[in-house]
């Protein structure tokens, strides 16, 4: 059921996204700076200013600054009349150059086709996120945000994780390009498809290696910074505890969590090339675990367990290798996560036992047929409704994630049975159209495949643990 509150909040979004496609909408001043959008190129994947994308150098820079003046003699020569088919941004409020403060938020609803296979008979018709926030600039140093999730997402429904409902509240303080401090509640430094906001996702869903084996939000302090002419990005932190991702109503996750991550572009230059663009980097984070249970094999969906939780004790580790390239109207990415959790003293014995161990990468690649370019979201042309289509998107992402078998002191007594304990994975294709009505409002389109080694355990053990799902996804935001 929505609340009163829940549908004042959509109706907002709802309405600002018709006026910002409709060219009418809240005027912004042309005076005084605006903090990087999520979205934006000086934004970073998860919507906060980010030490690589917030000033990198890209090979559509030298094309963007022509652009630009193409677009300010127009203005000049039809008066102040908007030129071209952006629509303006967030709502925002400007006191002078001392602060800035913008309305965020969207609302996403997802309809998913029958799957027989596992017993899903009936198409199904669900609201995925609900979010409005807040975030702003001060004096050009502080940044800061504050953005609620107003009822469950996917993750909390489908009990792939528990949240809290405050999503991002942090502050930011600019020392210098090379020294930033941010404390609050917001992503640890890993992943980069988790990093990836939510609005600017090329796939209805995260892949599980973003999804599964990244840690998600906590509590804690981070320094970042770039360094070399921007060309490395480093971001270290310490959190209470290990991410959002891990925890369930059931399991605690890790705690005193030490994560780090390093980004390059190797091939930067200052004049534009198609292969400047490219990154690469390694993240690695570190948390405690006090004799709990741990993680859990889930498919795409969430729509049944491959590999069931197990106690563990000890240390909980994650290493990640990262890749990104986009020249043009195409985009490619990858990643390579492994995971591993201790069981120490949880022999019969109190000896230590062999750990459990995950493994997931995926590659992933985008394609805009109308030929805008890619860098995050696209952003239309020629918006619907002003002469245009919008933005279409051809994307594909080919992923797989693993668990380790597992021994088990109690196996030759038969408890647990000895298949429970065997290795297992998901392979999972995904191919979608992404179709960009304006800045406000996109359409995903997505078809996801799956095949689960083990038959007997996924959820389509008659099908031989293959089984296709079909999304609907429409996202408006602000």
């Amino acid at each position: 059921m929505i609340n009163s509150i829940e549908r004042t909040s959509i109706a907002v979004l709802f309405l600002s996204a018709v006026l910002g496609a409709s060219g009418t909408g809240v005027q912004q001043p042309a005076a005084g700076p605006t903090p990087p959008q999520a979205g934006d190129p000086a934004a970073d994947r998860g919507g906060r200013p980010s030490p690589t994308t917030a000033d990198q150098p890209s090979p559509n820079d030298a094309k963007k600054k022509t652009r630009k003046k193409k677009k300010q003699k127009e203005r000049e020569t039809t008066g102040a009349e908007d030129v071209g088919t952006k629509s303006r941004k967030h709502p925002a409020v400007h006191v002078g150059d001392a602060l800035t403060l913008d309305v965020t938020g969207r609302i996403e609803t997802d309809a998913r086709l029958a799957t027989r296979a596992i017993g899903l008979d009936q198409p199904q018709l669900e609201w995925q996120d609900r979010r409005i926030g807040i975030k702003g600039t001060a004096y050009r140093k502080v940044t800061f945000e504050l953005a609620r999730e107003l009822g469950k997402d996917f993750e909390e429904s489908t009990g792939l994780s528990e949240k809290t409902a405050w999503r991002d509240a942090y502050v930011n303080v600019r020392v210098t390009k090379a020294f930033n401090v941010e404390a609050g509640h917001f992503k640890l430094p890993f992943g980069y498809e988790e990093l990836t906001g939510e609005t600017n996702l090329d796939f209805a869903y995260r892949s599980l290696a973003a999804r599964v084996l990244s840690p998600g939000r906590d509590p804690g302090i981070m320094t970042h910074g770039r360094l070399f002419g921007r060309r490395v990005e480093y971001q270290a932190g310490y959190f209470t505890r290990d991410g959002s991702n891990a925890r369930t109503n059931l399991t605690e996750g890790g705690h005193d969590a030490f994560a780090a991550r390093v980004v390059v572009m190797p091939f930067a230059a200052d004049q534009p090339r198609a292969i400047d663009s490219l990154q690469v980097g390694i993240a690695a984070a570190d948390s405690r675990l006090e004799n709990q249970l741990g993680i859990r094999g889930r498919t795409a969906l969430g729509d049944g367990v491959f590999f069931d939780r197990l106690y563990v004790n000890g240390r909980r580790r994650r290493i990640g290798l990262e890749a990104a390239w986009a020249n043009g109207p195409v985009s490619l990415s990858s990643e390579y996560i492994t995971f591993s959790d201790e069981r120490k003293g949880m022999g019969f014995s109190a000896e230590d036992l062999p750990g459990i161990g995950a493994q997931a990468w995926y590659v992933a690649g985008t394609w805009s047929l109308t030929g805008e370019r890619k860098h995050g979201r696209l952003e239309p042309r020629h918006d619907v409704g002003r002469g245009g289509i919008g933005a279409f998107e051809l994307a594909a992402r080919v992923e797989a994630l693993r668990f380790s078998s597992v021994s088990y002191p109690g196996l030759p007594f038969g408890f647990p049975s000895g298949v429970k304990l065997g290795t297992n994975a998901d392979h999972v294709t995904t191919i979608g159209v992404n179709w960009y009505v304006n800045r406000y409002v996109k359409l995903q389109n997505n078809i996801i495949f799956e095949s689960v080694e083990d038959a007997g355990r996924s959820p389509a053990p008659s099908a031989g643990g293959r089984f296709t799902s079909a999304v609907f996804r429409i996202q408006f935001r602000l």
